[in-house]
């Protein structure tokens, strides 16, 4: 168990590492902020890894049991195989309740620092770092080049600085033969001190803007200091993810989605009361049959200039409901999705926990019946059955997004899909059944190819020698 779940765990964090990496090179960052953003990372995917490392191990242990005759041993002793299983299935409801411990409660304090993480880690810029050659233009209002840099002494030399602060183009360049840069104030400074250069500056303030008089000043030593705090990662607010659904507990979302389905409510029900008293449709419905006699009736005795105006008017009458309508329909989507969210959020917190004691009766039943261990056969069944039950469950969440299914059927469609299977493979297992012998599967699959064979050469024979085959005449 401990070796799968390290393995499940590698690689999910290697996956959030590949979708990271681009906003994580180049920016400097101490390794202390890299590994709270990694233990946060973690802490949320501890539900989906706890799955697939139970059925791993469960297939692994029960398939070396089996591939050994351990199995056959405690069998003949008088043990079943349910006895055989009790411990290994108080475990997994153990580690069960422990993915819904995460889901609930670890996973949304988790999931909202590593949002807050990512987002000061994605505003920060890259780090500091003027190479030969090019034009670095990160330090706002500066471009700085240099000639070469001395990797041991980190001394620059041929350094080029020009100075765009003014907004005004290149109206001041400083040129120094070489140079050293150093950080102060907490990282919040970048200082220059610069050696044997010059400073050309053109003036082009007042009347002078035709003229541009350049002064040129030569220099010994200068020290040249930048502002650079916003290359710092600032701490966001802490409340600026905080009502996200994805990061509520079980209890508070559960509060949340009481909240919002009583607002939608009362919000439908006020959208029909404004309806019914601005257009006077409760008057419409009560007196339908005598408002269209009357109507009509009246309607014919108008000239044609009433009845264009009478038409206008009923022209816009219908086109302001309509689009009232229309309007009250694309909130009702908008509300109904965003409940619905929070429905699925709530529902994930169980269906991941409970996946633990269902993947462990696929695991084990699988494992004995197999009879095969390591990290061969087992692997790839595991992996297998795993991406099965995801997938299920991917389509299942999105049909409820999209309103083909309810969140509840939606989320729990994986579990029900694979419980009967579960069942049905325990059942098999216990009765040493050879379902999934492989010695049953190659002699079933000989048979089909050798019946499959037999006809292949009986159609070739009768196309070579068409004599052979039986014509009568058609008088008889």
């Amino acid at each position: 168990m401990l070796l799968t779940f390290s393995i499940s765990m590698f690689v999910l964090v290697m996956t959030f590492l590949w979708r990271k990496i681009e906003t994580l090179i180049g920016k400097g960052l101490e390794w202390t902020t890299l590994l709270e953003l990694f233990a946060y990372a973690s802490a949320t995917m501890v539900p989906m890894a706890l799955p697939l490392s139970i059925l791993l191990a469960s297939i692994m242990t029960m398939g070396n049991f089996g591939e050994k005759y351990e199995l056959v041993a405690m069998k003949s002793a008088g043990l079943s195989l349910w006895r055989i299983f009790r411990p290994l299935i108080i475990l997994a409801v153990v580690f069960s309740c422990v993915a819904f411990y995460f889901s609930g409660w670890v996973i949304p304090a988790a999931d909202l620092r590593t949002k807050q993480l990512a987002a000061d880690i994605k505003d920060k810029k890259p780090a500091i770092n003027i190479r030969p050659n090019e034009f670095y233009t990160q330090i706002s209002s500066y471009v700085i080049r240099i000639d070469k840099k001395d990797k041991r002494t980190n001394k620059m030399y041929g350094v080029l600085i020009y100075n765009h602060s003014k907004d005004m183009g290149n109206v001041e360049m400083i040129k120094a033969d070489s140079g050293y840069m150093y950080s102060a104030e907490n990282n919040q400074t970048m200082i220059f001190k610069l050696y044997d250069g010059e400073v050309f500056s053109e003036d082009v303030g007042g009347d002078n803007y035709r003229k541009r008089p350049l002064t040129r000043i030569k220099f010994k030593q200068q020290i040249l200091r930048f502002d650079v705090s916003d290359f710092a990662m600032q701490q966001s607010d802490k409340d600026k993810y905080s009502d996200s659904y994805k990061v509520l507990g079980v209890t508070k979302l559960y509060t949340r989605v009481d909240s919002l389905q009583d607002a939608f409510a009362k919000n439908q029900a006020y959208y029909s009361e404004f309806i019914m008293k601005r257009y006077h449709a409760d008057t419409l419905i009560k007196n339908t049959s005598t408002i269209k006699s009357d109507f009509y009736k009246d309607y014919s005795l108008l000239d044609s200039t009433k009845q264009k105006i009478t038409d206008n008017y009923a022209r816009d009458l219908l086109s302001g409901m309509f689009n009232e309508y229309s309007s009250n329909m694309e909130i009702r989507a908008f509300d109904e999705a965003y409940i619905t969210r929070h429905w699925i959020e709530f529902y994930r917190k169980f269906t991941l926990s409970i996946a633990c004691v269902i993947l462990f009766f696929i695991g084990a039943p699988l494992g004995s019946i197999i009879r095969k261990g390591g990290l061969g056969m087992p692997v790839v069944v595991s992996i297998i059955a795993f991406a099965i039950y995801y997938v299920i469950g991917m389509i299942g969440e999105s049909a409820a997004k999209t309103g083909s299914l309810s969140p509840l059927v939606a989320m729990w469609l994986s579990s029900i899909i694979f419980l009967p299977v579960g069942i049905f493979l325990t059942i098999k297992a216990m009765t040493d059944s050879k379902v999934l012998s492989a010695e049953n599967w190659q002699r079933l699959f000989a048979k089909f190819f050798a019946l499959f064979r037999i006809k292949k050469n009986k159609a070739a024979k009768i196309i070579a020698n068409p004599s052979t085959t039986d014509t009568k005449p058609k008088d008889e």
